[in-house]
């Protein structure tokens, strides 16, 4: 009987472990009854195996719940990336599909009279930390025909209307803390509060062009028109902003702009509200672009309050379209990439009218590379 036992137990147990581990069944022992041999009784029995599907069960679906996570875990991602890439997709060809015709918007930004401006101030300003030139601003001497040297402050005559000679004017950081304390000596304060450098760099550009009219560049934009007489025949009378590519934050920026004359009340506007901002940190809105936008609107809503029609055009905020003046550099790696993953992806996440495609030269007048240098090296104090 023991020998028996032995060789059934022997040959359940290789039944058992010739199953295929994936099976949906195990086993549970049963009694297997052996006949009677005259050896053992009625009541001897081995154990037998009888399939069970609890446990295999459990295991299965716990095998495909993990198989379902990894899955999920991996889908996730795809369809972040996919949707990503749809809105990506969505605001390009929304931008491109929305884009005026920049030659059609050169035609309508030339001035109607057929003229030059009469009072137009024949000066180029540029700000930079040396005095030495950048490519860009190479561009605008060369178109403008500028020879001589730059001139500095206070060595600055502003050109009469009916001279048609450009000079350009080099500031440094020290030359506007001299302009603000001889010509601007209430906002001295302001100025001198300003935690960030750029802050200061910003406010300067704007008594600039209020003390002495004329255009003021960035060192990063180029100039691409033939003559200086094209770039005249699109200045407008009184102050003109160039338009912001980035519509979702701006409406304007200050990296490029125009004064027919000296003494324009706008600017008035700006150096108001930068003295009421004064303290703050936040560059946007004490004397960037926000800080433009927000100048135009109180400007505008004063001149209207008024009915102030006394200088007509002249007294007038005007923009500068940027299908001429400033198309969104995309694809150019020549900045930071915070820098370019701002103007590459953020510009194309949220659908806005484009200004045309950047370096094509199709009516470009203008072409702002967007370096952003002011976000490495203008700093704090």
């Amino acid at each position: 009987m023991d020998r028996l036992s032995s060789s059934a137990g022997t040959m359940l147990r290789r039944q058992r472990h010739s199953e295929p581990s994936t099976s949906l069944e195990t086993e549970e022992t049963l009694p297997l009854h052996l006949p009677s041999n005259g050896i053992g009784g009625e009541n001897d029995t081995i154990s037998a195996a009888k399939p069970s599907t609890t446990h295999v069960a459990m295991s299965g679906n716990t095998h495909w719940k993990v198989l379902l996570h990894r899955r999920w875990y991996l889908t996730y991602p795809l369809i972040l990336i996919g949707a990503v890439v749809c809105v990506l997709i969505f605001g390009t060809l929304y931008s491109d599909l929305t884009t005026r015709d920049p030659c059609k918007v050169l035609e309508e930004s030339k001035r109607s009279d057929g003229d030059v401006s009469a009072t137009l101030p024949r000066l180029f300003h540029y700000q930079s930390k040396k005095d030495t030139l950048t490519e860009e601003t190479k561009t605008w001497r060369k178109v403008l025909q500028i020879s001589d040297d730059s001139r500095t402050y206070p060595n600055i005559d502003a050109t009469k209307p009916s001279e048609s000679e450009w000079n350009s004017v080099y500031w440094s950081d020290d030359a506007c803390m001299r302009l603000v304390e001889e010509h601007f000596p209430t906002f001295a304060d302001t100025y001198n509060t300003f935690p960030h450098t750029i802050q200061r760099v910003d406010s300067c550009r704007y008594l600039i062009l209020s003390k002495y009219g004329g255009v003021y560049a960035d060192t990063d934009i180029s100039l691409h028109t033939s003559n200086a007489e094209e770039l005249e025949h699109l200045i407008p009378d009184g102050v003109g902003l160039v338009e912001s590519p980035y519509r979702y934050n701006e409406v304007w920026q200050n990296s490029l702009m125009t004064a027919t004359a000296p003494g324009h009340p706008f600017w008035d506007v700006a150096v108001e509200i930068m003295k009421e901002r004064k303290g703050s940190n936040v560059v946007l809105s004490t004397t960037g672009p926000k800080m433009i936008g927000d100048a135009v609107e109180r400007y505008r809503s004063q001149q209207q309050e008024s009915n102030d029609e006394s200088d007509g055009k002249n007294t007038a905020v005007h923009t500068l379209p940027c299908e001429l003046f400033q198309r969104l550099p995309s694809g150019e790696w020549d900045t930071t990439f915070l820098n370019v993953l701002g103007r590459d992806v953020l510009a194309r996440a949220i659908p806005m009218r484009g200004c045309g495609r950047y370096g094509d030269d199709r009516c470009e007048i203008t072409r702002h590379a967007g370096k952003a240098s002011w976000t490495k090296d203008a700093g704090l104090v």
